[in-house]
């Protein structure tokens, strides 16, 4: 069961102070306006159920977006060129956990593409994907370019990394895209089993205080 996008944007008061909007875990869908998000920086939409982010267009002042999180949709689809272009001072993209492949890659700038391979590496975009084909689709392109006559030494180095990271096996891929709240909840439980320890302690030494207490009562 999902929820409609357009429907809880409504409910949502004084949109135009939102700088950082928290949609997450929500099971929502669909399509909605977001023109009201004139000063909208950050977006956290993990763990719903888009398929495509075409909606993003209605945001104004698409210079002011800064971060984008999508991990865990179902985004099929993503036009990266479109991305960097509409949103020019993205720092921050997550599209893990998506069964989303790349379309019009050609249309990347060479500025575009060192981008996004340089964000990839340092982590900035997270587009490692068991699920889906970014990175082979942007292999494929940076080989492209190298049978096009492209052999800097950056396409080169870009084709290179991007090669390491496709020949990863699933499981190592798997755990790098381990969210960020399954490491909050090992730490809770490690946290849970130090209480539930220093309880059987505080239990054995009053056992003990009230054994003492009793002994020396029938004496």
């Amino acid at each position: 069961m999902t929820n409609d996008f357009q429907t809880h944007i409504n409910q949502i008061t004084k949109k135009e102070k939102i700088k950082y909007l928290d949609i997450s875990n929500r099971d929502l869908s669909g399509t909605a306006g977001l023109s009201e998000f004139t000063n909208l920086q950050s977006l956290n939409s993990y763990n719903n159920k888009f398929e495509d982010l075409t909606w993003l267009e209605t945001l104004p002042n698409k210079e002011n977006l800064q971060k984008i999180n999508f991990f865990g949709n179902q985004l099929k689809e993503i036009d990266l060129a479109w991305l960097l272009s509409t949103f020019p001072n993205l720092e921050a993209i997550n599209l893990e956990n998506n069964p989303v492949k790349t379309k019009n890659l050609n249309n990347l700038t060479a500025e575009q593409f060192t981008r996004l391979v340089d964000g990839i590496k340092d982590k900035r975009f997270r587009v490692v994907s068991w699920q889906g084909t970014i990175l082979m689709d942007l292999l494929e392109r940076a080989q492209q370019l190298i049978n096009q006559g492209n052999t800097t030494t950056q396409t080169q180095s870009h084709t290179a990394y991007l090669q390491e990271l496709v020949q990863k096996q699933p499981s190592e891929i798997k755990s790098e895209i381990k969210p960020k709240n399954s490491q909050n909840n090992h730490k809770n439980s490690n946290f849970n089993a130090l209480y539930l320890v220093g309880g059987l302690v505080l239990f054995g030494i009053a056992v003990l205080g009230i054994g003492y207490w009793l002994g020396k009562r029938k004496k």
